[in-house]
């Protein structure tokens, strides 16, 4: 297709054309503005020779600049409804870059798509604009499964960017910042306003890029990463008690008082610090103390 997908005209013919339907069960808000589509496929700097991955590709939008600018390299658009697959299908019948799966990006195999998709080992980098309801879930799925990537870009409900960027001793730090900055360092890229979509949704959002660390000191100090999550869990589940209350009174580790205020005081903590003050380093301290303490009863 020659023209820019995303505009209010073409998106709306495209929308007539194949008599499609917005399913809000799925979050469908379709971008109609070029300029913020090209900042999220600028944002991750293709080169042209790498392995793209796009979550959620619907009517092609954001699909369209990526293929724009690759040259060698291959575009994989995972895309759950099948009625917006057969869209994609037909508009971009001719290009022979971009590979179509019809799945749930929630219960994906990464790796396992990895080795099927790109059997060259090519660079790989992730795109999306995620549906809200699923933001956190879809991108913790892709961290958790530790793929290799160059980095993400994806646009998320403002709130939610904000809180995973989030700094200690700020009202929106919390574990999906924990979680997210354990694995990649993410900064806020461009505000979006609402209403450059259609359907208008009733939020602004943001672009988020997730750069990797050149060396991931946490993923290297870390003793166990389950038992290290379940403590940030804990710390944040009650965010206004003590460290001491949070981690001794949690439903998610049965942890005992006493073994707490000691790993607190050894760490040179305290029992009264609250858990939102803690930078991740210190909560991997914590964590650690705890699971050998643990382990050596």
């Amino acid at each position: 297709m020659e023209n820019k997908i995303a505009t209010p005209s073409v998106t709306k013919k495209i929308l007539n054309k194949y008599n499609l339907n917005l399913k809000k069960s799925l979050g469908q808000n379709f971008l109609v503005d070029q300029n913020i589509i090209e900042i999220i496929s600028s944002s991750a700097a293709i080169k042209g020779d790498e392995f793209i991955i796009e979550i959620g590709p619907g009517i092609g939008s954001l699909t369209q600049s990526i293929l724009n600018k690759l040259k060698t390299g291959n575009l994989l658009a995972v895309e759950k409804d099948a009625a917006m697959v057969e869209v994609l299908n037909d508009i971009f019948a001719e290009e022979n870059k971009l590979t179509l799966i019809n799945q749930d990006a929630l219960k994906i195999d990464w790796p396992e798509i990895l080795e099927k998709y790109n059997p060259e080992k090519k660079k790989v980098k992730l795109l999306a604009n995620l549906p809200y309801y699923v933001t956190t879930p879809i991108i913790m799925g892709v961290l958790e499964s530790e793929i290799e990537l160059e980095n993400m870009v994806f646009m998320v409900q403002k709130e939610v960017g904000e809180r995973i960027c989030a700094g200690p001793e700020t009202k929106k730090f919390g574990s999906l910042s924990v979680a997210v900055q354990y694995y990649m360092q993410p900064e806020i890229i461009h505000q979006v306003p609402a209403n450059v979509f259609i359907p208008q949704p009733n939020v602004d959002s943001v672009i988020v890029g997730l750069a990797p660390y050149p060396e991931n000191i946490y993923q290297k100090e870390v003793l166990n990463q389950d038992f290290f999550f379940q403590i940030v869990k804990s710390i944040f589940q009650q965010r206004r008690k003590t460290l001491r209350n949070s981690l001794s009174r949690s439903a998610i580790i049965n942890l005992d008082r006493d073994l707490v205020t000691q790993a607190l005081n050894d760490e040179g903590i305290g029992i009264k610090k609250r858990g939102e003050k803690l930078s991740i380093l210190e909560m991997i301290s914590i964590s650690n103390r705890i699971y050998k303490m643990r382990e050596e009863e």
